[in-house]
C-alpha cells in the first residue's frame, strides 16, 4: 500500500530556505509514494503560484494524488470561513484532491447559510475535510458532537484524524480512534512522547493497530519533521504495518 507525505516531513528544509517544490522533487522515483499533501504557511506569498502549479506538474507525471493543508479554521462565530470559495477554486486550478481546514468552532448557522454552504461543497469534486485541533475545539466530545452535526446537515465534509494532536490537549488517540472511526477519511499520522514527536516506535501511540484497523482506501499522511536520511525507514515502518 502506498503511503502520503505531508511536507511537514521537510520543516527543517523549509525553514533554511527550501521550497516545498525542491522538497518534493526528491521523492520522484519513489514507488511507495502515492500522494503529497503541501502546507498553505510553507508557502511564499510572491512565488506560491508559480510553485503550486510546478508542484500539481509534479504530482501528476508521478500520479500522486495531491492534497493541500489549510491553516486556518473551517467553522466560527460568522458561520463558515469565507476562504472556502478561493481555496475551492484554486484546488480545481491546480488539480487539488483535497483541502483540509481545521474544524474551528461550530456556531449557529441561518438555513441561508448552511445551504449555502452545502451548496459550495457539493458543487466541487474537490473533497473538503476538518481535522481535530490540539486546543478545546479538539476535545473529544467536541468533535464528535460536531461530526454528527455535519452528517445531520448533510455536509459533505470529510475528517482528518490527527493521531498526534490528542496529546497536546491531554487526551488519547486510541479512544478517540474507536469513536471516531467511521467518519475518518484521511489519517494523519504521527508518534509522540511527552507530548514531543518522535519517529515512529518511539513514542506512546498504538500506530501500528490504528493504520490496520483503517480501510485500506484510507489515505494515510506521514505528517511530522523528519531528517532526509531517516525518511527512508519511515516510509518502511508504515509500509510494514500495513502489509
Amino acid at each position: 500500500m502506498q503511503v502520503g507525505i505531508n511536507t511537514a516531513v521537510y520543516e527543517d528544509e523549509v525553514k533554511a530556505g527550501a521550497s516545498q517544490l525542491d522538497c518534493i522533487k526528491t521523492l520522484v522515483g519513489r514507488n511507495e509514494i502515492g500522494a503529497v499533501e503541501v502546507r498553505g504557511e510553507f508557502f511564499k506569498p510572491t512565488t506560491k503560484d508559480t510553485e503550486l502549479a510546478a508542484i500539481s506538474q509534479l504530482c501528476r507525471d508521478n500520479h500522486w494524488d495531491l492534497y493541500y493543508s489549510v491553516p486556518e479554521e473551517l467553522f466560527g462565530p460568522n458561520g463558515y470561513n469565507a476562504s472556502l470559495q478561493t481555496n475551492l477554486d484554486m484546488a480545481t486550478k491546480y488539480q487539488i484532491k483535497s483541502l483540509k481546514y481545521s474544524l474551528g468552532k461550530v456556531s449557529l448557522m441561518s438555513s441561508s447559510t448552511l445551504s449555502q454552504l452545502r451548496q459550495l461543497l457539493m458543487s466541487s469534486q474537490t473533497q473538503v475535510t476538518i481535522e481535530n485541533q490540539p486546543n478545546d475545539n479538539g476535545q473529544l466530545g467536541v468533535v464528535e458532537t460536531a461530526l454528527e452535526w455535519i452528517k445531520q446537515q448533510l455536509l459533505p465534509l470529510g475528517y482528518t484524524f490527527d493521531s498526534g494532536n490528542w496529546y497536546w490537549i491531554d487526551q488519547q488517540p486510541e479512544p478517540a480512534f474507536a469513536t471516531l472511526k467511521s467518519a475518518i477519511t484521511v489519517f494523519h499520522l504521527k508518534d509522540i512522547k511527552n507530548q514531543n514527536t518522535v519517529m515512529l516506535g518511539d513514542g506512546d501511540t498504538d500506530w501500528q493497530q490504528l493504520l490496520k484497523a483503517l480501510p485500506n482506501t484510507t489515505p494515510i499522511f506521514i505528517e511530522y519533521n523528519i531528517q532526509s536520511q531517516n525518511l527512508p525507514e519511515q516510509i518502511a515502518l508504515v509500509q510494514q504495518a500495513l502489509s
